[in-house]
């Protein structure tokens, strides 16, 4: 009997992994599409794109598993997450040749959009 339910939940916690994978995919492809056609990317700065938001993206779910699991605090957390923000937003800048302050109007649309993949 252990052993079903050991199996199952196993199998269970794979499905959900898996189905934040996809999730995640399918925000990163939206996001680096949107980009690409408001700043006219090339497919290298797709590519490159896409490779970045996804660290950005990785470092979130670290944090919040890291916050779940106890080993930090909301505030590390919070800090994590903000650094990580901070780095891809100075990225993406970069990337598109453009202040942050002007890119700043895109990157609350995507937030609002993600949201509601």
């Amino acid at each position: 009997m252990k052993k079903i339910i050991l199996t199952l939940v196993l199998i269970m916690s794979f499905a959900f992994t898996y189905g934040q994978t996809k999730w995640h995919e399918k925000q990163n492809k939206h996001f680096v599409e949107e980009a690409a056609k408001e700043y006219s990317l090339n497919e290298s700065q797709q590519k490159e794109l896409s490779e970045n938001r996804m660290v950005m993206v990785k470092s979130f779910m670290d944090s919040n598993k890291a916050f779940k699991s106890g080993e930090i605090t909301e505030d590390q957390k919070k800090e994590k997450n903000r650094e990580s923000s901070k780095t891809f937003n100075g990225y993406f800048s970069q990337l598109v040749g453009k202040p942050y302050k002007e890119v700043a109007p895109f990157m609350a649309r995507m937030r609002k959009e993600l949201k509601n993949l």
